[in-house]
């Protein structure tokens, strides 16, 4: 009996580290940052490297937000102090980045997209 019990917490151990490994990981990223305020006029393009850090499944940002692990899609979104939507295929290594928010200067949006690689 005593060998079953130390069975199953071996095994609820692995699966849960196993499962702290899939969504705790981090994305080095570099593509292209469009960067705009609100009632100017242009918008500036760069290119750019990001890098997305993810513990036990969360966005590590300034406020850390939660994140959905769908199959190979990680999706964040948030709306604690401006407007953000991310989306990582894992897959494909592609990321989509939008922020939408409020600064001392005005209104501002900020799209970033690009070709990932696990870092």
């Amino acid at each position: 009996m005593i060998k079953l019990y130390s069975f199953f917490f071996v095994l609820f151990i692995l699966l849960n580290s196993a499962y702290s490994q899939t969504t705790t990981i981090s994305y080095t990223c570099k593509g292209i940052s469009n960067f705009e305020i609100l009632g100017t006029p242009g918008i500036k393009e760069e290119m750019k490297e990001v890098t997305y850090d993810f513990i036990k499944g969360s966005l590590q940002d300034l406020n850390n937000i939660e994140c959905n692990w769908v199959k190979n899609i990680i999706t964040c979104e948030s709306t604690f102090l401006n407007f953000r939507k991310l989306s990582v295929d894992q897959g494909l290594l592609k990321v989509k980045d939008f922020i939408s928010g409020n600064k001392g200067f005005g209104q501002y949006v900020e799209k970033f997209s690009g070709d990932c690689k696990v870092k």
